[in-house]
């Protein structure tokens, strides 16, 4: 998810609203959590359960942000005030005002830019991200669980 994120900003120049930036975070810790587990493979055996339980928190953590994404995207609540992006004070020198209005590109949380199937990018993020977390906690539980589903 991360690789097409960026994918679609530095390739595409789809531009990230700040919401969409927020939601790469738990990615990278999950991410990282997820490696941590597979590195403590053959050590105690509560090391790998708690890292795939922490990047299972870490992924419901983004599913969460991207939850509340595609609720502002679907005008279901207010996002946040940077959603709309603020002005910082502003110059009195025409010039760079005008400098300052080409160079800057507000890109707002409530208009999605990327819609596949219905679904937008925050939406797909929600999707996978629960995905992956059951997918995390299924292994976290699978030392747990081992024969009692199995004949």
């Amino acid at each position: 998810m991360l690789g097409f994120a960026y994918y679609m900003q530095y390739v595409e120049h789809l531009m990230p609203c700040i919401l969409c930036l927020w939601q790469r975070p738990p990615h990278f810790a999950a991410a990282g959590f997820g490696l941590l587990a597979f590195l403590s493979v053959g050590g105690p055996k509560v090391l790998p359960r708690l890292f795939l339980g922490l990047a299972a928190l870490a992924f419901l953590a983004g599913a969460g942000i991207a939850i509340f994404h595609t609720g502002v995207e679907l005008h279901l609540w207010k996002g946040l005030a940077e959603c709309g992006g603020t002005i910082g004070p502003l110059s009195t020198d025409i010039g760079v005002l005008a400098q300052g209005m080409n160079a800057t590109k507000i890109v707002a949380c409530d208009q999605p830019s990327w819609i596949f199937l219905g679904l937008s990018m925050a939406a797909w993020n929600a999707v996978l991200s629960l995905g992956l977390a059951g997918v995390a906690l299924w292994g976290m539980l699978q030392g747990r669980l081992r024969g009692r589903f199995r004949a």
